[in-house]
């Protein structure tokens, strides 16, 4: 059982969020006293009525609460329906690792468990001051909900996502953190439309060593805010794809966060963290790696007064999919404005943007003095302040921008990629360490 991380920083982290780097960001705050309700399905080993987290969810109903008591539970907790809408389960130890979820050779029934802990089709459900680790899919993941609430968690070296949100209308994923993971720390997809719209939140949360900070399968009406994601394979990535519903991903604010260091090269031989991906789009193509923001295939994101440094290809990224059939994979109305890009030249980015040229009205503004940008000769406005009208109005883009995103994503081996970057010693900050590939 692994209960330190790869991370080499991660509590440090959350001490810096409120010194070194602004905005500051909340640290993580135990149940106070850690003391029990007399009103609550209580969980302990020794001297409950309750020995397993399970069997108190069966025992439960709307509105009520689960306390857990400090001690590492093997198992896979299944909350289904509405029946349970309302409910928390809650860690009652000081700390999240108090409250230790075990994956590795988890069973119910005989069978290996796929989730830490499953809400379907609950709403309100909250989880809240617990660890986990080890799990073969996701660790706490949440689908087809109105409202929900993910605090004070930690989420590590799971095979997909840490914190997985499907389907869900309004919600928060808040003082988190999700390291090691083969997909994600945090994920909302496969958001359904709305006429009006219940945004979700995701903040004041640290995502490190995973393969993506953030990952949001068409992800819309979402707020990532007053976090950090920082020494992972790609920092935050908001995607349209067809391998879920509701197509495009659109509707989404990056703002006020920390972006940096985003160079984990998780193809490397004896990495501890594996892609759980079949590649970008589900293609024989590789996600990038070394960057800070990645829009794939949004519409009217918006990036907007971040720190994004230190990243060795790209501090932001915009470009569409042509090979997603449904045609709505598509760079259009997103916009970078306001950033603070490579820390003022202490830190750069291998370039600061790179824009395809595709779909129509992306846009940048006000990032700072001295912007490197991945230009083309054949399109030299790439990169228009806003508003703009400028792109080729189409899923196809600038074929010199195109080519190169097709060498990099494309590299053979994956690790190859790193060809693509711009090295240099980073800035130092105290108690995180940079990943050098």
């Amino acid at each position: 059982m692994i209960r330190c991380s790869i991370r080499g920083g991660a509590v440090a982290a959350l001490a810096l969020l409120a010194t070194a780097i602004t905005p500051t960001v909340a640290t993580a705050k135990p149940k106070a006293g850690g003391g029990t309700s007399s009103k609550a399905f209580v969980v302990c080993k020794h001297k409950c009525r309750y020995k397993t987290i399970q069997s108190a969810v069966n025992a439960s109903g709307r509105g009520a609460t689960i306390q857990i008591k400090p001690g590492t539970y093997s198992e896979g907790v299944v909350v289904q329906g509405h029946k349970h809408d309302g409910l928390t389960i809650e860690g009652i130890g000081t700390t999240p690792s108090a409250v230790y979820l075990n994956g590795t050779n988890a069973r119910v029934q005989g069978n290996p468990v796929q989730n830490a802990i499953t809400g379907d089709a609950v709403n309100n459900l909250t989880l809240e001051n617990m660890e986990e680790q080890h799990y073969p899919a996701n660790g706490f993941f949440i689908q087809s909900c109105h409202g929900y609430l993910m605090k004070n968690l930690i989420a590590g070296f799971d095979h997909a996502d840490g914190i997985d949100v499907d389907r869900c209308l309004g919600g928060r994923i808040t003082q988190s953190t999700g390291y090691g993971n083969g997909d994600s720390a945090f994920s909302i997809g496969g958001t359904p439309f709305e006429h009006t719209p219940v945004w979700s939140s995701v903040d004041h949360d640290i995502g490190d060593e995973n393969v993506l900070g953030y990952s949001g399968t068409n992800s819309k009406y979402v707020r990532i805010t007053d976090s950090m994601f920082y020494n992972n394979g790609t920092g935050v990535v908001p995607s349209t794809l067809a391998s879920e519903p509701f197509q495009p991903a659109t509707d989404g604010v990056i703002a006020d966060d920390q972006i940096f260091w985003n160079n984990f090269d998780y193809y490397r031989p004896g990495s501890p963290v594996k892609t759980v991906s079949s590649g970008l789009a589900g293609s024989a193509l590789n996600d990038p790696i070394g960057a800070g923001i990645v829009m794939f295939g949004t519409t009217g994101w918006v990036a907007k007064d971040n720190q994004i440094f230190g990243n060795w290809l790209w501090g932001g990224a915009a470009f569409s999919d042509p090979s997603n059939t449904s045609g709505t994979a598509e760079n259009n109305d997103n916009r970078f404005v306001d950033n603070r890009m490579g820390d003022g030249g202490k830190d750069p980015n291998g370039t600061d943007f790179f824009n395809d040229g595709s779909g129509s009205g992306t846009c940048f503004q006000d990032n700072g003095n001295g912007l490197t940008l991945q230009t083309s000769a054949t399109d030299p406005d790439l990169y228009p302040t806003c508003p703009t009208t400028a792109g080729t109005g189409t899923v196809n883009g600038d074929g010199t921008q195109v080519g190169l995103l097709l060498q990099i994503v494309g590299s053979k081996p994956p690790t190859a990629q790193e060809n693509f970057w711009h090295r240099h010693a980073h800035i130092k900050i105290n108690g995180i360490r940079p990943l050098a590939g």
